[in-house]
């Protein structure tokens, strides 16, 4: 699977408030899984596609892991990555531009 990762120098609770404004503002479905990770469904680019989006805190940053678990047919493995960017990098630039 491709996944993207991103070390964030904010609190985990900042991270996933960012990461669920995030989601709803794409409109996609979402729930939390057991094993603490989110499962989303997310549009990105006109292709609908499944995520696996992880936070855990790793002093003094904490870590946004962003996994592909069910891409999209039509995607290749440059549009894969890109949609996988594009998520981790809406929820980084939430963080810097709301949180000063």
């Amino acid at each position: 699977m491709k996944w993207v990762q991103r070390f964030l120098p904010y609190t985990k609770q900042l991270v996933l408030y960012a990461l669920y404004d995030i989601l709803d503002s794409e409109g996609s479905e979402y729930d939390k899984t057991e094993n603490g990770s989110i499962a989303a469904r997310v549009t990105v680019y006109g292709n609908r596609s499944g995520f696996a989006l992880y936070v855990s805190e790793a002093p003094p940053v904490t870590v946004l892991t962003v996994e592909m678990s069910d891409p999209c047919k039509a995607l290749s493995e440059k549009g894969r990555m890109r949609a996988l960017c594009y998520l981790a990098d809406r929820v980084e630039q939430l963080l810097e531009n709301e949180v000063k």
